[in-house]
């Protein structure tokens, strides 16, 4: 026979909000809070990731895609200093590109930044052999660690929580970034490590892809620069102007902001040497006459000397770094990159002379690319100067 549920001592309104049985448990509002917390701030994070994606291929400068990159990440995060430097190689040099938070930044931009194999730097750009390691480094205290030393970075305050994540491309480091917090301890907030290496990733992409529109433009200008440097020369009549014509024209052709023609005079004809000496601001020191663009020939004569010598005796190009203590020429020969070039002059099959450029600063530097023009433009100042012995 039927039974009546309320027969069950049931009220009609538990009933009425379900069976005693399928009875609602308690709700944990606590917990949803947190996972609708979760979740908005992953969707922020994807929108944050997605907006600096964007810079992806776009077709700003380098030095556009930086700022723009470091903007969108110091707007997002409240860190005390942040940095950005790049690499010509994974050995190095690496320059700063970009500081935020630091006090006379414009005295670092541009400029080297130390690489001590020991410093803190240097360990972050290490390749993980275990792919489970974490690819960044990590200073909760720096105050406590007593690290990295001041002259590492001079510019970086002595407590609170730095971390450093190396901007890879292939897995090869091209740079990193330098970010820190007045808090200790400020990174150990997994989600926040995890945004600031996937922001690194993206970033990473964003200025290879830079780099790469910015040597596809440097060569199309380069090929176009040689053009109009062999044209000027060919359109000079005058032989005494010669000289000035092929400094100032390589000046212009390597974007440099010294550059200075060196040679032998016990190497070169009578022709040639008086053609040299009559050059406006030429200057001789120990057998060797030079003559200069944006700068002064006696003092890159004086400072140079002995490498220029190196470079005519052994016909080797060679790279350097003109702020650092000139090394053994034969150390230099093994660089690949430099933010000088010297070259060889060679006419027929005798070394007469060099030819030296230093970038300016708004450049990087120079690679073997760069050396290949400064030899084309060498072997048409060569032609001219064996007519002219």
């Amino acid at each position: 026979m039927f039974k009546n549920r309320f027969d069950e001592g049931a009220s009609p309104f538990e009933f009425a909000n379900g069976s005693v049985n399928d009875r609602a448990l308690p709700v944990d509002y606590a917990g949803i809070a947190e996972s609708v917390h979760a979740l908005q701030r992953q969707v922020d994070r994807l929108l944050f990731l997605n907006q600096c994606t964007l810079l992806f291929g776009s077709p700003l400068s380098l030095s556009d895609v930086v700022t723009q990159l470091m903007d969108a990440l110091w707007q997002r995060h409240q860190l005390a200093f942040a940095g950005l430097v790049l690499g010509e190689s994974e050995l190095g040099p690496y320059f700063y590109y970009d500081l935020r938070g630091v006090l006379d930044a414009r005295r670092y931009l541009y400029k080297q930044c130390p690489l001590p194999l020991w410093g803190e730097l240097a360990r972050a750009l290490v390749r993980r052999l275990d792919p489970e390691e974490p690819d960044y480094l990590l200073i909760s205290h720096i105050d406590q660690a007593k690290r990295p030393t001041p002259e590492e970075f001079p510019w970086m305050p002595r407590t609170g929580s730095l971390m450093i994540i190396p901007l890879r491309k292939e897995a090869v480091a091209v740079g990193a970034l330098i970010l820190g917090s007045s808090r200790p301890e400020n990174f150990l907030d997994i989600e926040l490590r995890m945004e600031l290496v996937e922001f690194a990733i993206v970033a990473a992409h964003a200025i290879i892809s830079a780099e790469a529109q910015e040597e596809i433009q440097a060569r199309t200008g380069q090929l176009a620069g040689l053009q109009l440097f062999t044209r000027s020369l060919a359109a000079t009549t005058s032989t005494n102007r010669l000289i000035g014509t092929i400094v100032s024209g390589v000046a212009e052709l390597m974007d440099a902001s010294s550059t200075l023609m060196a040679f032998h005079l016990d190497l070169t004809n009578a022709k040639l040497r008086e053609l040299l000496l009559a050059a406006p601001g030429a200057y001789s020191n120990q057998q060797l006459v030079g003559v200069a663009a944006n700068d002064d020939a006696s003092i890159l004569l004086a400072k140079l000397h002995r490498i220029l010598q190196w470079t005519i005796d052994a016909a080797q190009s060679l790279f350097l770094d003109p702020s650092q203590p000139l090394e053994s020429p034969e150390n230099l020969y093994y660089n690949e990159s430099g933010r000088a070039m010297l070259a060889p002059i060679i006419v027929g099959e005798n070394s007469l002379g060099a030819l030296y450029v230093e970038a300016a600063p708004t450049r990087s530097g120079y690679d073997e690319e760069d050396m290949v023009v400064l030899r084309t433009a060498i072997n048409t100042i060569a032609i001219l100067l064996k007519q002219i012995s």
